[in-house]
């Protein structure tokens, strides 16, 4: 995808988008409703028109090509099963649309729902199945025709969070197994991070940033993928100085921290400082020193393996914990916190 854009009158759905996806890569566009995933997956099947850039294949610009000849497969989060067609009359939709001969066809039918685990469900209706298994039903009419890139669209939203997880695993499995190009729009965190090889994060019709699950989850360039991916702590302030291999930071409400150097950030940045939840520790209410800050409990919420905690610091900051196994603190409770430098990160503020 090169300077790709797609507007609706006066409103800019993908603005500028330039992603290039390997071949057999599992590629996901992460982000929120409303951010331009769908309609990107659309320009790629042919659906819409881009209004501006363009989409190409090996190479090759498809974007004036016809839908019917994209060899794209797509899976739709409705799945968009006929009701009165069986499991093996579905996944042969796409054949019989080719042409393809009877025996070739019946070949492949066969083939794929093994791969998918239906063959023993092949004569049923989609009203016989379950969710799970009409979620296989639509995978395996897509991947049928082997396309060059497979397009799913939030294809287990649909489904229970149990069986969400088992279709994940699924879906990770026939990955592997194929090695199919495949493009998978979500706004769930973990099924990004679960499948995906490469990972596009976007908002507004803009991509905040592309990476590898790790790089996303352990390493986000700006405030709003570190809110997205859980960094739920953002501190306002300024690099006063440098000792060894430390910024001295200075919080706008007036303490300081020490925090890791980067590489990118020089004395005198006007930054912001982030770290998730979970890496805020709770130490004994004698430690003092680099990186403690004393608060009180604004609001403790138990779940039974964690608790989570809003804390309201001295300086007027309210911090967000989590914490594995711990009884919860009563409200006011006064409470020692340490952030410790290399959890740390720092961001540019936007």
């Amino acid at each position: 995808m090169k300077d790709l854009v797609k507007k609706f009158g006066n409103i800019t759905a993908v603005s500028s988008v330039n992603i290039d996806v390997d071949s057999g890569e599992f590629m996901t566009l992460l982000g929120p409703s409303g951010c331009g995933k769908t309609t990107i997956l659309s320009m790629i099947l042919g659906i819409l028109e881009p209004t501006s850039g363009s989409i190409s294949f090996d190479g090759q610009v498809i974007s004036q090509t016809p839908m019917n000849k994209r060899d794209v497969g797509m899976v739709f989060q409705n799945y968009a099963l006929f009701p009165h067609m069986t499991v093996a009359q579905n996944v042969a939709f796409g054949l019989d649309m080719r042409k393809v001969p009877k025996e070739e066809k019946e070949r492949r039918v066969k083939q794929v729902l093994e791969m998918v685990q239906l063959s023993d469900l092949a004569a049923r209706f989609p009203k016989e199945l379950s969710g799970g298994q009409q979620q296989r039903v639509a995978l395996a009419r897509a991947l049928v025709i082997r396309p060059k890139v497979l397009l799913l669209d939030e294809p287990l939203s649909n489904l229970d969070a149990k069986l969400r997880k088992e279709m994940r695993i699924q879906l990770k499995r026939l990955h592997e197994e194929v090695g199919i190009t495949t493009i998978y729009v979500t706004h769930d965190l973990e099924e990004a991070l679960s499948l995906s090889t490469k990972v596009a994060v976007m908002s507004k019709g803009i991509v905040r940033q592309i990476g590898s699950p790790q790089e996303i989850f352990l390493q986000p360039k700006n405030h709003f993928v570190a809110n997205f991916v859980g960094y739920g702590n953002f501190i306002h302030g300024k690099l006063k100085k440098e000792i060894d291999k430390y910024f001295v930071f200075e919080a706008d409400k007036g303490f300081t921290l020490r925090v890791r150097k980067n590489g990118h950030h020089r004395v005198g940045d006007s930054v912001i400082l982030t770290i998730k939840p979970e890496n805020v520790k709770i130490v004994g209410e004698k430690e003092e020193g680099a990186n403690c800050i004393k608060g009180k409990v604004l609001i403790s919420d138990y779940v039974g393996s964690t608790t989570s905690y809003e804390i309201l610091s001295e300086k007027g900051d309210i911090l967000k914990v989590n914490v594995l196994g711990l009884e919860p603190l009563p409200q006011n409770h006064t409470i020692n916190l340490y952030l410790a430098p290399e959890s740390l990160l720092i961001l540019d503020k936007e």
